[in-house]
């Protein structure tokens, strides 16, 4: 069964089946010609497709787009054989891909899902057209680079921390539901938005939803305690990520802030002097999750570099 979102009539909700299980996905159809490019959004830890609701209607200028809910998120449930790290989250796309019948295209991921976007695009380089890397999820050179947070990270992160600690998890979203601490839902919000009284009403309501809803199969909780261990052990040992970002073939787009409490901007400039092929946009006042901060700004900056690298 599918739906369309009253506020955004052209993305439909609905689940797909992968590799015999249901898996929910926002759509937008796209532009039906030739040269039509499909692109799949992977959100972060703790977040879901509806974080990519602002920009899946620009995107489908280019062709068909699809946000995915990872299993344990928004409204996939978790499957007995399911491995809920990135490791296992990349194979996991690679699957939805195949059950598009989609040979190749563009990836945009935020926070967890750039970095399982990063890896993907280097053990698949023949599935992967360009990647869009939304604040992601890659760590420091060194793990000494936990030791030396930057002003953002302290400022973003304390409120949340005095809150609850279990709250901090990297790249969560969208607890803004009914019956949660107000204080660390606004403390949340502020990882993202500037001023949380003036975000949409109806995306945190979009959002809220697929927490305040009983879904069957999705454990949260093992997934975000799974998916976190996962990141962790990546973190610790960085050498695993950093070869991936310098195996990545497709044309990448790195988008990042300075105001970021969770990807530090220092750790995005290691990425860029690292890949200088790449473009990249590190903006100032800018926070975790461009395309809700600033939709406009994600759409018209993907644009002007897709349309910069055609023409190259």
């Amino acid at each position: 069964m599918s739906k369309r979102l009253a506020d955004w009539p052209s993305v439909t909700d609905r689940f797909l089946h992968v590799e015999g299980r249901r898996v929910r996905i926002l759509s937008a159809r796209g532009r039906r010609t030739p040269g039509a490019e499909p692109q799949l959004l992977v959100h972060g830890l703790g977040g879901s497709s509806v974080t990519w609701v602002e920009v899946i209607r620009g995107l489908s200028r280019r062709g068909p787009v699809v946000a995915v809910d990872l299993p344990g998120f928004g409204r996939t449930p978790i499957v007995d054989d399911d491995s809920l790290t990135v490791q296992g989250y990349r194979d996991f796309v690679l699957e939805v891909a195949d059950a598009l019948a989609w040979d190749r295209f563009t990836l945009h991921g935020n926070s967890m899902g750039g970095l399982i976007g990063t890896l993907l695009a280097a053990k698949h380089p023949d599935r992967v057209d360009r990647l869009v890397l939304v604040s992601p999820a890659l760590p420091p050179r060194t793990p000494l680079g936990f030791l030396r947070p930057n002003r953002a990270t302290i400022d973003g992160m304390l409120p949340v921390a005095i809150s609850s600690l279990t709250a901090a998890a990297l790249g969560v979203v969208g607890l803004a539901g009914p019956g949660l601490d107000a204080r660390r839902n606004r403390a949340m919000l502020r990882l993202i938005f500037p001023d949380p009284d003036g975000v949409d009403r109806a995306v945190l309501d979009l959002m809220a939803a697929d927490f305040a809803e009983d879904i069957a199969g999705v454990d949260r909780r093992r997934a975000l305690l799974s998916a976190t261990r996962s990141i962790s052990s990546l973190w610790a040992d960085p050498r695993c990520s950093w070869r991936a970002v310098r195996q990545v073939q497709a044309p990448t787009l790195l988008l990042g802030g300075t105001q970021d409490a969770l990807v530090p901007a220092k750790v995005l400039r290691a990425v860029l002097a690292e890949r200088p092929d790449w473009e990249g946009h590190v903006l100032d006042d800018r926070r975790h999750a461009l395309m809700l901060e600033d939709p406009e700004a994600y759409l018209r900056i993907f644009d002007d570099w897709h349309t910069g690298a055609a023409a190259a």
